[in-house]
């Protein structure tokens, strides 16, 4: 069994957590999506993070968060550093190596699986201000990558139209 635990950092931070046979022909199943805030982060991810051995291939992906000119005209919160250096600590606490962490563009999780995308394959997160979203988009991209899933509703979606 393969698990993916994505995050997206920030105030409210997008979690997916999402398992998959390996199988052909079996889709992943999403078993939480949250939107959390710093408070309920880091007991949400201990707990994944406390059965991550039980998995044949057990892979953290986080967005790739970098600072440039237009983040510092944004804002001043560092929210999203803050967030992925807890996912590290805590990764650290349960013997999860920090050097498997994968971090992946917004840009590339955005373009893979855009909304519509999303929602022909059935993995939605009701509510929120899309973190959630973001944070399934960049589970469904490392399936894509790592695992070599391929999202056949998609490709049925495409021939139809």
């Amino acid at each position: 069994m393969k698990a993916v635990l994505s995050v997206d950092p920030g105030l409210a931070t997008g979690v997916c957590f999402i398992v998959w046979s390996g199988l052909d022909g079996e889709e992943p199943v999403m078993k939480v999506t949250a939107e959390l805030d710093e408070d309920d982060f880091a007991p949400q991810i201990r707990e994944f993070m406390e059965n991550w051995q039980n998995y044949d291939n057990f892979t953290v992906i986080c967005e790739r968060f970098v600072i440039n000119a237009q983040t510092v005209r944004n804002s001043q919160a560092p929210y999203s550093l803050e967030q992925i250096g807890a996912l590290k600590q805590i990764c650290r606490d349960h013997g999860y190596p920090v050097s498997n962490i994968q971090f992946q563009a917004p840009v590339d999780a955005k373009n893979m699986f855009p909304n519509k995308a999303l929602k022909t394959l059935g993995y939605w997160h009701v509510g929120g201000a899309g973190h959630a979203l973001d944070a399934i988009r960049h589970a469904l991209l490392a399936l894509v990558r790592l695992y070599r899933w391929v999202p056949r509703a998609l490709l049925a979606d495409l021939e139809n139209n």
